[in-house]
C-alpha cells in the first residue's frame, strides 16, 4: 500500500480496501462533522483550522474515490487526461451511501427523443456527466444527469434545480453555458456546452511536476478572466464554491467558470440550511465558513484571492496567513496589496467588487519570463532551460500520471544554491511548524483538564463526555510511547541539520510534524467518539426494543453493526481514533438500518395486533354490557328487594301525649328537631326478609302463623335477630348503610304533621279510608298485607296498626332526659327496646302516634315486625 493512500485512508479512519459506499460513508460523517465545528468555532484562527482539515479530508477523499473500485458502467468512463468536461455533482450532505442508485446508458441511447448517448464522461455522488449528441442543434453537448435514486430526494432535487435556474440567467463568455433543464420520466437532466481542455487544478498540478512558479502575467490573465465572469455573475448570484476544479481552460485559452449548484439567486429569500456553509472548506470566507447569512460576491473574492496565493506560491493560506510576497518576492506590491486585502477575515475589509480587485491585482509586472500551458500547447518565453521544456513537452506527451511515479524526475532537478536555500527554508518551516502543533496539542490537553474541572463542580451533563475524551487522550497520547519516539526523530533531525543533511533533516522533520499533527487529529476526533459511541448505544437499545417488542429475528444488518461496534471498541482500544469513530458510525447507521429493515414485518405485526385488540375490544365491550346489564338487573332486583323508599324532610315537632289520654312514660312533651331521612314506605316483608335466609344472611326463619308468606309484614322476628342478620345482609348486599329509625323518628313520620291522636285524626270510625272495615282490632285475626289502606302524608303506609315496629331507643319509663335532636336514646333499659305503632291485635289506643311499649331484645311475637331507614 502507498504511503499517499495510507495516509489518505487514515484521514477517513479506514483501511484495508474499502468499498466505494464505505469511503463515501465515512467522508460524508467527518464532513458533516468538521462543518459544523466550523460554523461553532469560536475563534476565527480555529474556525480556519478546521477548514484547514476540511481541505485535506476531500483531497484524501478524491484520491481514494478515484482509486475506489466503482460499479461497472456499460460505457467507458474518461481518464483524467480527457479532453472533456469534468463536472461532477458533488455529494450532498446527509445523503447515506445506500441511498445513492447509479444509472447507466449505453452508446447510441437516445434520451427524452433529442439526445443520443455517446460516452460518459464522469460521475458523482448525485450524479453522472455524458457527452451526447444534440440533434435539433447538430452538435455535441454535455448532459449533467441528477441520479434516479435522488430524485425524491428534496433536498438534492432542489440543489440541482437551482443550478438550472442560476445558470439560465447568467450568459457570459467566462461561464459556461447551460442551454435548459429536462425530464425524461424520472430522470432530470441539464444540457449544457461541451468543454475542451482542463480543470485549472490539472494545470497546477503540471507546474507542480516541472517545479517552478507560474508566471505572474499568466495568473493576471486568469484572474482576470474569473473576475470578469464573476462579475457578471454578481447580479445575480453568488458562486459559493469558487476553487480549481469549477474554473476551466479552454483549448483557446479561454475560462469558463463551473459548476453553480450551491448558488443562489439574489432576488430570492429562500435559504437553504445548510447552503451558507456549503462549499470547499480551503477556499471558504470565513462569514460562509460560520454559515452567516447575507453572503454576497466577496465572498467569491475570499475564494479568488485563495487561488491567487495559491497559483504564486503553491500554497493555500491557512491559519495566520503570511504576506504572500513574503513567499514570493518577485510579486508586484499592489498585486500582493490587492491579494491580501481579498483576504480580509471581514467581508468589509475587502473590495467592494471584483473590478477593483482585479484592476489592484493587475498593476504592475511580473519578473519570471516561463508562461504555463494551456491546454495541450506551450507557451513559453525566450531563453527557458532545456530541462523544463522536455518537462513540459513530456507532460504534455505522456500525462502527469505516467511520469510523477518514476524516478526520472529526480534526476533531472539539479543541485543549486537555490536548492540548498530552499531545503533550509523548508526545514526552518518545519522546525515552526512542530512547535506551534506541539503547543497547540498542550493548550487543547490543558484546556480538557480545566473544562472536565468545572464540570465536576457544576455537575455539568457533558462531564460524561468530557471525561470520557480525557481518559481516551491520556491513554492513547499522553502517556503512550508516540510522543517519545515523535521527540526521538526530533533530536535525530535537529542533529542531521547541523550536520548540513538537509534533505535527511527534512524528511525526520516531516516525519516529527505529521506525528504531532496526527496526535493533534486524534486528540480532537476523540471528542467525538463518546458522542458517537453513546448515539450507536441509544440506536442499538431502540432497535433491542422493536426486536423484544415483536419477537423478531435480526436481518443481516445486525451482524455487521455488531462487527463495527467491536471494531470501534478495538481501535479506540488500541488508541486509532479516526477508524473508531468511523466504525461507530457505522454501527449507528447499521443499527438503524436493521430498524428500519423489519417494518415491513412490524406494520403487518401492528396490523395483526390492531385487529385483535379490536376483537378484544369489541369483545370487552360485549362483556361490559353484559355485566352492566346484569349490574342493572342486580340493581333493580335489590330496589324491589329494598323496596319503595320516602324521602322525610327535615323539620320539628312536639313529641309525646299531646291528648292528655296517654300514660306518664309519654310525658313530658318535648321539643325535638329532626334531620332530613329515607324511610321504607312499607314494613319489612316475608319475601324481603326470606331473600335474606336464601341469600345466607338470615339463620333465623320465622313462622307466619299459617297467613302467609309474600307481602304479608314479617313477624316472629327479635330486635336481635334484625339487628345481627337482616341490617348487616343488606347494608352488605346494598352498599347502603340501613338501620332501625330512632323513636323520635318513627313519630315525627307517623304523625306526618299532624298533632292529632292519629294521622289522619282522632278517631277510628268505619269511615276512615285508613281502617275501613277493620273494627277497632283490625279485625281481631291477623296481618295484612302491607299497603292494604292508604298512605299518610308523608307516603307510608301501616305507621298505625299491622304489626308492632321496633326502634333503635333503649326503654326510660319517660321523656326526662331524653335527646331533643332526633337521635336514639342509648341509654336507660337497653335489655329492653321500644316497640310503637300498635298491631293487628290492640285496642285502638294502641294505636296513637305517640303510644310506646317495649319488650326484650330476643323477645319474638306474632305481632312484632319492623321497617328501616337509610342514612
Amino acid at each position: 500500500m502507498s504511503e499517499k493512500r495510507e495516509r489518505a485512508l487514515k484521514a477517513l479512519g479506514l483501511s484495508g480496501n474499502p468499498e466505494k459506499a464505505d469511503i463515501e460513508a465515512a467522508y460524508d460523517a467527518k464532513f458533516r462533522e468538521l462543518a459544523e465545528r466550523v460554523q461553532n468555532a469560536p475563534t476565527q484562527a480555529l474556525s480556519e483550522k478546521y477548514g484547514s482539515l476540511m481541505a485535506k479530508l476531500t483531497s484524501a477523499y478524491n484520491f481514494l474515490n478515484e482509486e475506489a473500485p466503482a460499479a461497472k458502467e456499460s460505457v467507458s468512463v474518461k481518464s483524467s487526461s480527457s479532453p472533456l468536461t469534468k463536472t461532477k455533482l458533488d455529494d450532498l450532505p446527509g445523503v447515506e451511501p445506500e441511498d445513492i442508485g447509479r444509472v447507466s446508458f449505453e452508446s447510441g441511447y437516445v434520451l427524452a427523443g433529442r439526445y443520443t448517448i455517446k460516452e460518459l464522461i464522469g460521475q458523482g455522488g448525485m450524479g453522472a456527466v455524458y457527452r451526447a449528441h444534440d440533434k435539433n442543434r447538430d452538435e455535441d453537448i454535455a448532459i449533467k444527469l441528477l441520479l434516479p435514486s435522488l430524485t425524491n430526494n428534496e433536498r438534492a432535487l432542489e440543489r440541482f434545480l437551482d443550478e438550472a435556474r442560476i445558470s439560465s440567467k447568467l450568459s457570459h463568455p467566462n461561464i459556461v453555458n447551460v442551454y435548459d433543464v429536462q425530464n425524461d420520466g424520472d430522470l432530470y437532466f441539464l444540457t449544457m456546452e461541451l468543454l475542451h481542455g482542463q480543470d485549472l487544478r490539472q494545470v497546477m498540478e503540471n507546474q507542480k511536476v516541472v517545479g517552478r512558479p507560474m508566471d505572474i502575467e499568466d495568473i493576471k490573465g486568469y484572474l482576470a478572466q474569473i473576475c470578469t465572469g464573476l462579475s457578471a455573475a454578481h447580479e445575480h448570484t453568488v458562486h459559493r464554491d469558487i476553487k480549481p476544479e469549477n474554473i476551466w481552460l479552454c483549448d483557446d485559452g479561454k475560462i469558463k467558470l463551473m459548476d453553480f449548484g450551491i448558488a443562489q439567486l439574489q432576488s430570492t429569500t429562500r435559504r437553504a440550511t445548510t447552503g451558507a456553509a456549503m462549499g470547499t472548506a480551503y477556499y471558504m470566507a470565513p462569514e460562509q465558513l460560520k454559515g452567516l447569512k447575507n453572503i454576497d460576491g466577496r465572498a467569491d473574492q475570499y475564494a479568488v484571492g485563495v487561488l491567487a496565493y495559491e497559483l504564486l506560491t503553491g500554497e493555500v493560506p491557512a491559519g495566520a496567513i503570511e504576506p504572500v510576497n513574503a513567499l514570493r518576492k518577485d510579486i508586484p506590491k499592489g498585486m500582493a496589496a490587492a491579494i491580501m486585502q481579498s483576504l480580509s477575515p471581514r467581508p468589509k475589509g475587502r473590495f467592494a467588487s471584483m473590478e477593483l480587485f482585479i484592476d489592484a491585482a493587475s498593476k504592475g509586472k511580473g519578473k519570471i519570463s516561463y508562461r504555463a500551458p494551456v491546454g495541450n500547447s506551450l507557451a513559453l518565453s525566450s531563453g527557458p532551460n532545456k530541462w523544463v521544456i522536455a518537462a513540459v513537452v513530456l507532460i504534455s506527451l505522456i500525462g502527469l500520471g505516467a511520469i510523477a511515479g518514476t524516478g526520472v524526475w529526480k534526476d533531472w532537478m539539479p543541485a543549486s544554491k537555490e536548492e540548498i536555500a530552499r531545503q533550509k527554508a523548508s526545514v526552518a518551516k518545519l522546525q515552526g511548524e512542530i512547535k506551534v502543533i506541539k503547543q497547540r496539542l498542550e493548550t487543547a490537553r490543558r484546556s480538557l483538564d480545566s473544562d472536565v474541572r468545572d464540570a465536576q463542580r457544576s455537575n455539568s451533563k457533558e462531564l460524561a463526555a468530557l471525561e470520557h475524551w480525557q481518559r481516551l487522550t491520556e491513554a492513547a497520547i499522553f502517556n503512550g510511547n508516540q510522543i517519545p519516539q515523535l521527540e526521538g526523530e526530533l533530536a535525530v533531525g535537529e542533529t542531521l541539520l547541523r550536520e548540513g543533511s538537509y534533505t535527511e533533516a527534512q524528511a525526520a522533520l516531516t516525519t516529527v510534524r505529521d506525528g504531532y499533527q496526527s496526535l493533534y487529529a486524534k486528540f480532537s476526533t476523540a471528542e467525538s467518539l463518546y458522542g458517537a459511541e453513546q448515539s450507536s448505544m441509544a440506536a442499538a437499545q431502540q432497535w433491542s426494543k422493536r426486536k423484544k417488542a415483536y419477537n423478531l429475528t435480526a436481518p443481516p444488518t445486525v451482524a455487521k453493526a455488531l462487527a463495527a461496534k467491536r471494531g470501534a471498541e478495538d481501535q479506540q482500544y488500541a488508541g486509532d481514533f479516526e477508524a473508531s469513530l468511523a466504525s461507530w458510525r457505522k454501527a449507528d447507521y447499521y443499527w438503524k438500518m436493521a430498524y428500519k429493515d423489519v417494518a415491513g414485518k412490524v406494520a403487518r405485526i401492528d396490523s395483526e395486533r390492531a385487529a385483535q385488540a379490536a376483537a378484544e375490544r369489541k369483545a370487552a365491550a360485549e362483556r361490559k354490557a353484559a355485566a352492566e346489564r346484569k349490574a342493572a338487573a342486580e340493581r333493580e332486583r335489590i330496589a324491589q328487594l329494598v323496596g319503595k323508599l320516602v324521602s322525610i324532610a327535615s323539620g320539628s315537632f312536639r313529641m309525646g301525649d299531646l291528648s292528655g289520654e296517654g300514660d306518664s312514660d309519654e310525658k313530658p312533651v318535648h321539643h325535638v328537631s329532626i334531620s332530613g331521612f329515607t324511610m321504607m314506605a312499607y314494613e319489612v316483608t316475608f319475601a324481603q326478609w326470606d331473600a335474606c335466609v336464601q341469600a345466607g344472611g338470615c339463620s333465623h326463619r320465622p313462622d307466619d302463623k299459617g297467613w302467609g308468606r309474600g307481602n304479608r309484614p314479617v313477624i316472629n322476628v327479635s330486635y336481635t335477630d334484625i339487628t345481627q342478620q337482616f341490617i348487616p345482609w343488606l347494608n352488605k348486599l346494598t352498599g347502603k348503610r340501613f338501620r332501625l329509625p330512632s323513636e323520635a323518628e318513627w313519630e315525627y313520620a307517623a304523625r306526618a304533621g299532624s298533632t292529632t291522636k292519629y294521622s289522619w285524626g282522632n278517631s277510628i270510625g268505619s269511615g276512615r279510608a285508613n281502617c275501613y272495615g277493620c273494627g277497632s282490632r283490625w279485625d281481631n285475626s291477623q296481618t295484612a298485607p302491607v299497603g292494604s289502606f292508604s298512605a299518610n302524608s308523608f307516603g307510608l303506609y301501616d305507621m298505625h296498626g299491622n304489626v308492632w315496629e321496633w326502634t333503635e331507643d333503649c326503654w326510660n319509663d319517660s321523656y326526662v332526659g331524653a335527646p331533643s335532636n332526633g337521635s336514639a336514646w342509648t341509654r336507660g333499659d337497653c335489655g329492653r327496646r321500644v316497640l310503637r305503632g300498635g298491631s293487628w291485635g290492640v285496642d285502638p289506643g294502641y294505636l296513637r302516634s305517640a303510644n310506646r311499649d317495649w319488650d326484650g331484645v330476643g323477645t319474638r311475637s306474632y305481632t312484632f315486625g319492623f321497617r328501616l331507614v337509610q342514612d
